[in-house]
């Protein structure tokens, strides 16, 4: 072995283990300790603003499509009142199938919630929107917010008014 002065001074090196490696990692700098998460800014402009509706719409609709292929998918594409076979939405007559919102859209805790909504022909959608029919419930869910709503899973009940 060469004599220290020769190579340089003998530093001893302690082995750290793996787990303490990776708790060394996880520790947090005083820096990031310290930042404040910035808020995001609002949209400047008008035309910005314009984009951000725009495009939230755009995901709205979205959502909306996929939550009706679901309800329909569900329900096996047969209208809920009659139980006869419904057809594809892009058909114009009286058994196109239509998802109804047994809540309406504008809670916006179960917009897309696939418990509340029930495939009906376009007749039968056009009945309970006009209140011809009302419907009620045999089973009911509790939401996040305490409230009972109809759970369109289960049979339902049309009430002629």
């Amino acid at each position: 072995m060469p004599a220290s002065d020769q190579v340089g001074p003998i530093v001893e090196v302690e082995i750290i283990p793996v787990t303490e490696l990776r708790r060394l990692g996880q520790l947090r700098t005083l820096a990031e300790m310290h930042a404040r998460p910035r808020a995001v800014p609002k949209p400047n402009t008008r035309l910005e603003r314009a984009i951000d509706r725009k495009a939230a719409r755009l995901l709205d609709a979205t959502k909306l499509r996929k939550w009706a292929s679901a309800v329909k998918d569900r329900d096996q594409w047969r209208d809920r009142k009659s139980g006869v076979k419904v057809r594809s939405p892009r058909d114009l007559d009286p058994l196109r199938a239509e998802a109804h919102h047994l809540e309406p859209k504008s809670n916006k805790l179960l917009r897309y919630d696939i418990r509340k909504g029930i495939t009906l022909s376009f007749e039968h959608h056009f009945d309970v929107e006009h209140y011809r029919y009302r419907i009620e419930g045999t089973a009911w869910f509790v939401a996040e917010n305490g409230c009972r709503y109809i759970d369109g899973t289960y049979p339902v009940i049309f009430v002629r008014l």
